[in-house]
């Protein structure tokens, strides 16, 4: 019998802000590992022990709908509260201190935790010299965990804003400091932040809030997790085929918006034609060029960022791989197509890079050698090789090469096995906001389903190292 479900689960858009409502109870797959980690993170007994967390990941790779979802990974003896700097950067300290306070505030109203107290509390009154510091610390955590009566984590997406702010100079130097001093303070205080994959080479600055072992980086869903996401929220309305699912996952690589998206279109599709019992590969493919384009932004994003000799081996790769979608790609195999451009590179950078770019999910290494992971990102290169502008970090030119048409392109992600080749912002003030803290209603999030997928356990062959560490004794 046929579910009643007739509103569309999935997000509508990659590109689309997703901190809407409308991507708060979307399904979210996988990340059983980062789950587990935030638990256990946070449930030390350790004196001493952290109870800070950074996730870390690409853009549009799961960061805001992990964080979303993280309620759901704690007990029943720990309250969450949210805070989204994409949506809303602070301006200077005070409006940080305060952004603190109002998260706070409505993870107690999410708790039916009595404001009574925080009614007779009045914002600091920095005109008169009132330290913020002291008011939070001072003040109001001790009221609003004397009215909890539970632990509390405090949820920072894309934290990488408190990090411009700090050097822009409109947040102090020692901001993470500080909120490491409140985790000391108070022990049932824990803090879990986000950070978008291109400040991880500043994540030290993040100490002594997060330490050397306190990041998690995000990586793209694996098959399963993929085939979960497209097949069990729509149960009871359609089926979605393992090979449609498989298909899904070489077009988009995994990226969690993406695949996303992909079960938006399917859904509606469904909605306009509900005598659709199944989706198979052969549907995947008449959308194709609706997941190219959605894809494509985060494809030029992703690529302008690489380095330069990145560039010139991804560019490899995508080439052989259209010359020749039977043929193994490797290392050596680049350094020959390497070589005839204006940009050789030997084996010890080629490694270099491909190590890159396995860690940014771009390509992976297999048993048949170097394959790029997203057949949008595949046909992207195709389409755009030799004249895509480079930012100016991202270095120089890329050797001159023809340009295929998408009609061309050998590129087949429905084959059975894929080629080796182949406002501000609009923010309230919210001086005037915590004076009238208990006045606020605040509905209750919206639910999240959380679902978690075992790994996958799928053999690869690992990249060389490009050098090799010796532990020498020292007297």
């Amino acid at each position: 019998m046929m579910m009643e479900l007739r509103t569309n689960p999935y997000h509508p858009n990659v590109l689309e802000d997703l901190h809407s409502a409308a991507y708060v109870s979307v399904p979210f797959a996988g990340r059983k590992d980062a789950l587990g980690r935030l638990y256990q993170q946070m449930n030390q007994g350790t004196p001493g022990a952290t109870r800070s967390l950074c996730f870390v990941g690409r853009r549009h790779g799961g960061k805001t709908a992990l964080l979303l979802a993280l309620n759901d990974a704690l007990n029943d003896t720990t309250a969450g509260a949210r805070i989204f700097l994409d949506h809303s950067s602070p301006e200077d300290e005070t409006d940080w201190i305060l952004m603190l306070a109002q998260s706070v505030t409505e993870a107690m109203i999410e708790q039916d935790a009595p404001l009574g107290r925080l009614n007779e509390l009045t914002p600091p009154d920095v005109e008169q010299g009132e330290d913020v510091r002291a008011w939070l610390v001072d003040r109001f955590l001790p009221i609003a965990f004397q009215a909890l009566k539970r632990r509390l984590v405090i949820f920072i997406d894309d934290a990488e804003h408190l990090l411009n702010g700090m050097r822009s100079g409109s947040l102090p130097y020692d901001t993470f400091s500080f909120l490491h001093v409140l985790v000391e303070a108070f022990p049932d205080l824990g803090f879990v932040l986000t950070l978008d994959a291109e400040y991880e080479p500043e994540i030290d600055s993040l100490s002594p809030l997060i330490g050397l072992q306190d990041s998690v980086r995000l990586t793209n869903l694996a098959p399963d997790e993929t085939r979960w996401l497209l097949q069990s929220p729509a149960e009871g309305c359609y089926t979605v085929t393992d090979d449609a699912a498989a298909a899904v996952q070489r077009l988009t690589g995994g990226t969690p918006a993406l695949a996303q998206h992909v079960g938006f279109l399917l859904f509606e599709r469904w909605l306009d034609q509900p005598d659709i019992a199944v989706f198979t590969a052969d549907d995947i493919r008449a959308l194709s060029a609706d997941i190219q384009r959605y894809g494509e932004a985060d494809a030029k994003y992703n690529y302008v960022r690489l380095t330069p000799n990145e560039k010139r081996v991804l560019m490899a790769v995508s080439q052989l791989t259209y010359a020749n979608p039977l043929k193994k790609v490797d290392p050596q195999s680049i350094v020959s197509w390497l070589a005839e451009s204006d940009h050789p590179l030997d084996l010890t950078a080629i490694h270099a890079a491909l190590r890159g770019l396995e860690y940014a999910d771009i390509v992976r290494a297999a048993p048949d050698g170097v394959v790029i992971a997203s057949g949008v990102m595949q046909t992207w290169l195709l389409e755009n090789s030799g004249r895509v502008p480079s930012v100016p970090s991202a270095g120089g030119p890329l050797p001159a090469i023809p340009r295929p048409t998408r009609a061309t392109s050998t590129f087949d992600p429905f084959a059975d096995e894929v080629p080796v080749s182949g406002t501000r912002r609009g923010v309230p003030v919210r001086r005037a906001l915590l004076m009238a803290l208990g006045a606020a209603v605040l509905g209750a999030l919206t639910a999240i389903v959380v679902f978690s997928a075992p790994p996958q356990t799928a053999t690869t062959v690992r990249l060389a190292p490009t050098v090799t560490l010796a532990n020498t004794p020292t007297q």
